[in-house]
């Protein structure tokens, strides 16, 4: 039904944020996993909600379970507006049929919760990839591997050496601003601490 993924989840004030990589262990301490069970969500039209789909049924009467559903939903969601998705409420865990019209297929947000266990998904608001690379980027937008969950998500690669209280400043800037290309080069950074 969902996707396990090797990072884990931060809580990060009142937002989460899904770190991997080989220096994710750096950025803090899990408020769950490695791993972590991810899906996708719709938000709900008439409510402020999302269904986190696991079946979905079209108008002759086949099936597509997750997560092959997701896929099916992104590429023909919108020419089936009668086809029952069936999933989970994310504000309750309940689980929710509604048509695919009741559904905005262009607000997709990603869900985390425990491989085990009854917890309710928690959105995810930002991903960090924590990993050293030979460039010049202390931090540069990404994809994230899973491929049909990137539409959800905003990522980033951030360097080791940014972690503390400067990571904590870019990690800031990134959730209110919800920007996806800020590029900061290890000089641009240099600079940015040099006139703070």
């Amino acid at each position: 039904m969902s996707f396990e993924f090797p990072g884990f989840l931060l809580s990060y004030g009142a937002s989460h944020i899904l770190v991997y990589g080989p220096d994710a262990e750096a950025l803090g301490v899990p408020l769950f996993g490695p791993p972590v069970s991810l899906r996708p969500g719709y938000h709900l039209i008439a409510e402020p909600d999302y269904v986190l789909p696991h079946e979905v049924i079209d108008d002759i009467g086949q099936r597509w379970s997750a997560p092959f559903c997701y896929q099916w939903m992104e590429e023909r969601g919108d020419v089936f507006p009668r086809a029952d998705v069936i999933g989970q409420r994310a504000s309750t865990g309940a689980t929710q049929s509604v048509f695919m019209k009741e559904l905005d297929l262009v607000q997709m947000a990603v869900f985390a919760r425990p491989l085990s266990g009854e917890a309710l998904p928690v959105r995810v608001d930002l991903v960090i990839e924590a990993r050293a690379v030979t460039d010049e980027y202390a931090l540069t937008p990404t994809i994230f591997p899973i491929e049909v969950l990137d539409r959800g998500l905003i990522c980033y690669r951030l360097a080791p050496g940014v972690f503390g209280a400067v990571g904590a400043a870019i990690l800031n800037q990134l959730l209110h601003t919800k920007r996806t290309d800020w590029r900061l080069t290890f000089d641009q950074l240099d600079d940015l601490m040099a006139d703070g």
